[in-house]
Parts: C-alpha cells; sequence; structure tokens
C-alpha cells in the first residue's frame, strides 16, 4: 500500500511538470506561422506515412556509412520501441506487483516478446557503453569537431549526452535485474514466472546469482523496480530541456515534412494587404520550420557534409539550426502569449531579429551556404535547412537591403539583360551562329522547346555543351525548337539569392512566353534550369513535360535513333562530378553515368563523395556570383576530390559546375593535363553521323 501510494504521487508530480515543459513547447508551435504552401490533406497522406515508415521508424539515413554509430542508434531506437511495453508493465506493477498488459501473459505473447526484450535489453547496453567510449575517448569530428575550442567545453560540452547514455544503461540494467531478482525470488513456487525463464534467457542467467538467497533477489527486484522507473520520469522530464527532445518530435517532423519535390521553393505572396517579405523575428518562422528546431539531435551529420564548414567559413549547419532553437526557447514565453493572426503570424509583441552582426546569426553565416542540400540529405530526421537560409536572404535582400557588394551586378543583369552576367541580351542567340536551328516562331509545331537557360548561352565553354547537344538532337531527327531572342532568365540565381520578387517577375515574364507559344515538352540541360522549370514554375501556371538531355540522349540511343560510332575511341579516365540540382534536388545520378558508360573508351570512375554524398561545386545557392575569399575556395577542394581518382576528364551536366571545376583546373595549371568536359560532349564526340553535318564540328 505505502509503495502505491509513494509511487502515484511520484508519477503525477512528474507527468505533471513532463506536460507543464511540453505545453510550454507546443504552444510556441500552435501559434507559429503557416504560410509555407505546404499541403496536409488526404492526397498527401500516404507519402507521409511512407516517408514516416522509411527515415522514422526503418531509420534509412543510419544504415549509410557512418558506422558504428548508425547501427548502435538503429539498436538503441528499436530497443526503445520494444521496450515501450516492459516500461508500461513496470509502471502498472507500483499498484499491482502480477500486472501483465493483456494478451502479454507468458503462454501468449509474453513469451516470444520476454525473449526480444532480453536481447534488447542487452544490445541497447552494448551500444551505449560504445557510445559513451565514443564521447568520452574518440571524440568523433562530427560531435566536436564544428565549435570554437573555446565553447566545445563550456555551453556546448554536451554533458546532457553522458547523462542520457547513463540513464539507458541504467533503464537496461535495471530491467535484467528486475526480472532476474523475481525468478529467483518466485520461480520455485510460482509457474509462470517460472516459464518466463525459459523465454529470457539473459534475466535467467542473472537470477543464478541470487539462487542461495531468494531474499537478496527480491531485494534487488524491488530496487530495479525503483532505479528503473525514477530514471524514465527522469528522463522524460529532460527531454524537452535538452537536444533529446528528438525523442518526442522526429517522428512528427518526418511525417510533417516536405512531399512536394525536394528542389521545389514556396511561393511568396506579395498580394496580401500585409505581405511577408522574408523571415528574421521568431514570431515569423513557420510550424513545420519550429517542429525542425526541436528535433536536432546535435549529431553533427549535416556540418560533416558541408561544403562551406569544410572550407572554415562560418556556417556549420548544426550551429545554425541551434542558434535558432536557442533564440526561440528564449522568446517562449512571448511566442505563447502574442496574439496570432489568420496567417499565423505573432501580432502587437515586438520581437528582436534572429540576424545581425550582433545576433545569434551572422549575414555571413546566411551568405556562406550553397544551399547544396548535403545537410538535409544527411539529417537522419530530414530537418530542412535551405527554406529557412532563403528565408532569411529575403529579409536581407528585401527588407534590410544588407547583402554583398558583388550582388548588384547579378540582380542588375537579370533585371536589365534578363541574365546574371549582365550580357548583352541581343547576344543569347550567338552560340546558334552556323548551326540553323529553327526558333518556335519558324517552327511553331515543334515537339520540344530546347531551353538553352543564361548559362549555356552566355557562357563561351558552356556554348560547345549546347552546340553538342544540338548536334545530338539534330543527327536524331528530334523535332525541336528555341525561344531565340525571346528566351529569358527563369530567375533561379534571383530567387536562391533570396531577392523573391525579382524571380517572380522573371517567372512570370517567362510563364507567360511559354503560353504563348503553347509550349508542352521543354528540354533543358541545365539542372538549376530543369528543377525551376519542372518544380517550381507550376505555381505559375506551368504544365509542362520538362525533360534533361541525358534522359532523352540515352532514351534516343537506346531507341537507335543515335548510333555511337565503336571506331571513335574516346579512350579517356573519366570522373563524374554530380550535379547538386540534378543529384540531391531530383535523384538524377544514373542517366548521366550511362551515357558515359557507352561511349566506347570511356573509363568511368567515382569519387570518393560521389552520388548522394556528392560536393557541391561552390556555385550553389547564388555563390556564383559572390567572391570567395582564396583560402576557402569551395570548388578547388571539389577538384582537388576530382583529381584524387588521377582523371583526364572531369565530367559535368550542369554550366556552373563546368565553370567552377575549370576554374578549379586552371589555377591549378593542369589544363594541358586535365579536361572538363559537359557529358554532351562527351557522347557528341562519338556518335555516327548518317548524314553530311549541317552544323560545324565541335572540337572537345
Amino acid at each position: 500500500m505505502v509503495t502505491a501510494i509513494l509511487w502515484t504521487g511520484l508519477l503525477i508530480a512528474a507527468l505533471g511538470y513532463f506536460g507543464w515543459q511540453l505545453w510550454g513547447r507546443f504552444s510556441v508551435l500552435l501559434k507559429a506561422r503557416r504560410d509555407d504552401g505546404r499541403k496536409y490533406d488526404s492526397k498527401t497522406l500516404v507519402p507521409r506515412l511512407k516517408q514516416t515508415l522509411i527515415y522514422a521508424f526503418g531509420q534509412k539515413k543510419f544504415f549509410r556509412d557512418d558506422q558504428p554509430a548508425g547501427v548502435m542508434h538503429i539498436i538503441i531506437f528499436w530497443g526503445f520501441v520494444t521496450l515501450l511495453f516492459q516500461v508500461i508493465t513496470m509502471f502498472g506493477r507500483g499498484w499491482d506487483p502480477e500486472f501483465r498488459i493483456p494478451l502479454f501473459g507468458v503462454n501468449a505473447l509474453g513469451g516470444p516478446y520476454g525473449f526480444a526484450k532480453d536481447i534488447f535489453e542487452v544490445a541497447v547496453w552494448v551500444a551505449v557503453s560504445i557510445g559513451l567510449f565514443r564521447w568520452a575517448v574518440v571524440r568523433p569530428t562530427r560531435l566536436f569537431g564544428f565549435l570554437p575550442a573555446e565553447k566545445r567545453l563550456s555551453e556546448h560540452s554536451h554533458w546532457e549526452a553522458y547523462l542520457i547514455l547513463i540513464f539507458i544503461s541504467a533503464i537496461m540494467a535495471s530491467g535484467l535485474f528486475y526480472d532476474a531478482g523475481r525468478m529467483a525470488a518466485y520461480a520455485a513456487t510460482n509457474p509462470e514466472i517460472a516459464a518466463e525463464m525459459h523465454w529470457q534467457p539473459v534475466s535467467a542467467a542473472l537470477s543464478r546469482l541470487f539462487a542461495s538467497n531468494p531474499e537478496l533477489g527480491l531485494t534487488i527486484s524491488n530496487l530495479s523496480w525503483w532505479v528503473h522507473n525514477l530514471v524514465i520520469l527522469c528522463f522524460l522530464n529532460l527531454l524537452p530541456r535538452s537536444k533529446h527532445f528528438h525523442i518526442i518530435t522526429a517522428i512528427p517532423n518526418v511525417f510533417f515534412g516536405k512531399v512536394e519535390p525536394k528542389g521545389r521553393l514556396a511561393k511568396r505572396d506579395f498580394t496580401v494587404e500585409n505581405p511577408l517579405f522574408g523571415r528574421s523575428t521568431p514570431d515569423q518562422f513557420t510550424a513545420k520550420q519550429v517542429l525542425d528546431m526541436y528535433s536536432c539531435t546535435e549529431c553533427g551529420r549535416c556540418s560533416t557534409n558541408c561544403p562551406a564548414t569544410a572550407t572554415g567559413k562560418p556556417l556549420a549547419p548544426r550551429q545554425f539550426l541551434v542558434d535558432l532553437r536557442n533564440t526561440i526557447y528564449a522568446n517562449q514565453t512571448k511566442l505563447a502569449m502574442a496574439k496570432t493572426g489568420t496567417d499565423g503570424a505573432a501580432g502587437e509583441v515586438t520581437f528582436e531579429p534572429v540576424v545581425a552582426e550582433d545576433k545569434p546569426i551572422s549575414d555571413e553565416v546566411v551568405w556562406s551556404c550553397l544551399e547544396c542540400r548535403a545537410c538535409e540529405e544527411a539529417c537522419p530526421v530530414n530537418i530542412e535547412y535551405v527554406d529557412k537560409i532563403v528565408d532569411i536572404r529575403q529579409h536581407l535582400v528585401q527588407e534590410a537591403s544588407r547583402f554583398p557588394a558583388e550582388l548588384n551586378r547579378a540582380f542588375k543583369g537579370m533585371e536589365t539583360q534578363s541574365n546574371p552576367w549582365g550580357i548583352s541580351s541581343a547576344e543569347r542567340t550567338t552560340w546558334a551562329d552556323g548551326f540553323d536551328v529553327p526558333t518556335l516562331m519558324e517552327k511553331p509545331d515543334a515537339e520540344y522547346l530546347y531551353y538553352v537557360g543564361c548559362g549555356g548561352s552566355f557562357d563561351s565553354n558552356n556554348r560547345k555543351a549546347t552546340q553538342s547537344f544540338v548536334r545530338i538532337l539534330k543527327e536524331a531527327g528530334v523535332s525541336f525548337a528555341i525561344l531565340g531572342q525571346s528566351e529569358t532568365c527563369n530567375g533561379d540565381s534571383a530567387r536562391r539569392l533570396g531577392n523573391e520578387y525579382l524571380y517572380q517577375t522573371l517567372a512570370e515574364q517567362l510563364s507567360n512566353t511559354l503560353k504563348e507559344n503553347n509550349v508542352k515538352k521543354i528540354l533543358v540541360n541545365c539542372p538549376h534550369c530543369f528543377n525551376t522549370l519542372k518544380n517550381e514554375y507550376p505555381d505559375f501556371g506551368g504544365d509542362w513535360e520538362v525533360t534533361h538531355a541525358a534522359a532523352l540522349v540515352g532514351k534516343l540511343i537506346n531507341d537507335g535513333k543515335v548510333k555511337i560510332d565503336t571506331k571513335k575511341s574516346f579512350d579517356k579516365k573519366v570522373v563524374y562530378h554530380d550535379s547538386c540540382y540534378y543529384g540531391r534536388f531530383n535523384d538524377i545520378y544514373d542517366e548521366p553515368r550511362n551515357l558515359i558508360n557507352q561511349v566506347p573508351g570511356a573509363q568511368l570512375g567515382e569519387m570518393e563523395r560521389c552520388k548522394e554524398k556528392g560536393m557541391c561545386c561552390g556555385a550553389g545557392g547564388g555563390r556564383m556570383w559572390m567572391e570567395e575569399k582564396a583560402d576557402q575556395r569551395v570548388n578547388l577542394l571539389r577538384t582537388d576530390q576530382a583529381l584524387e581518382s588521377k582523371p583526364d576528364v572531369i565530367a559535368t551536366s550542369c554550366p556552373y559546375c563546368r565553370i567552377m571545376i575549370g576554374s578549379g583546373i586552371n589555377e591549378k595549371g593542369l589544363a594541358d593535363k586535365v579536361g572538363v568536359m559537359d557529358v554532351m560532349e562527351i557522347v557528341a564526340a562519338s556518335i555516327a553521323e548518317s548524314k553530311e553535318p549541317t552544323q560545324p564540328k565541335i572540337s572537345p
């Protein structure tokens, strides 16, 4: 009776305090904005359930090469899922020592469950022991290496990680000794407990320690029960106050994650009465963005894969998110008390901005981002970083007018000449001189519109890729045309740099042009154009079939419309650099590689960082148009990674990648030894011509 009364009081107090803490955190979510364009309806339910099963319960990202940490987490996660029934049983025995969950008797589900429980308690204990060793002795860079030295042992000393690991160890050990003590005390007189010994080998083995002293076994069992339950209650109340809050929020975070295309950004509505031009204060972030902040485990996988972090820039995605989260926590009371408008924005209460030189996040942190999604791809709980960076950039550009001076030229170029280089728009079709390429005005019934894009039109080296692709199309007899002088910039760089208003102006202009010309199918040889037209232009009424060059050319070869000349041996070692906007944004990895493999003599190799783990060339997120310190050049690091495989040619499928990798090769003085070529150039050099060409040859 005394135990039941004491246990009841402790449970009410602990759960009450936990509920109070939880309400404080979730009251912020209830007041947060919901203007990110996400859809939560019956059409998105199945995709959301699927990604929850794959990433939350399936722990997919933990199976990658970050071992043994990944396997350790899988064991701990599934151990907790399995032991949830044990926790319920232990809690219930505070009132009834013989309590069992219905159907969990030893002759029903209880037997097999007891076996699984025993195995997981040992497995989790071993995993936690390894974890403690890694934290205390190994101290991996992923966990400790992205903070200034003076911070590593202060507010970011990770004391809670040690405490949580000790808590978990105590829960596992106490669970085993609780059962072992009961077996020693009652197995001789209680057939059901005796039967448990056959199903629980570890507990049964431990019970032999008390075989000669059943009373000691009972004492150990009772003590273990208190340790187990008290640690659980302490653990529970620590969660909302620590990074381990993700135990509660991670599964919902995955469920509410993006089911729209990964490369899509939400369209900002400037037509409402009080439009939001960017996000800069705690009350302006959306509910999903706040949930992201709650779900960060500070594991460092994002920063490990971030090219900005790798080159010594002030951005470390983990710290960026932690700083945002700490700002939300610091303003929790104000956020919860603020009045809420119809759009979810807090009213009347004012908040300080989170970004400025004297604020948690500096401007330089925001402008360091390449928006390559390496952090998002690495995050086990699918936290989204790019939308937050772009939203803050929108504030800096459109509200604060605080952005790198060199961007003035890019913005002006897009406004006046419809290209970020600022080259005269009259030169947009210079690449086509002598190639007899029809425009849609001349060939309105063309099956495809080839949208060349700014990179393929204005950059001298990328014009070779454009011409090579045209040569392949003409050789295959593909019905296509271009817009010619009517083609304008799609605005990708403006949007990624935070100039949303300029982006929407350019998008409206190009979208109207495409509609006026009754375009149905679009070809592109630029991943930025592909992502923008395919994933973002539907917001402007775009309903087009957008195909990237490698997909079409691969089909043309398979259909026999483009024939490879086996006598034209390329005979070079090739390493392919994955574009972020084809790869991590749109899961296009194999098509360009398949084309290279079909070129006679081409020997395709891989970089260590390739496909999902590939590294940005340094031009993503509008960094193409910003200066970079000589000792922090991302393109030089990526070039070094490519050169490790000793290639003759570095293949790309993006105008920006070609420029950045080519620049890296030139700066290293290797231009006469290592070539940089678009995949279309490599293929064009090997095709068998069925007729006399009507356009000049393209030299590699």
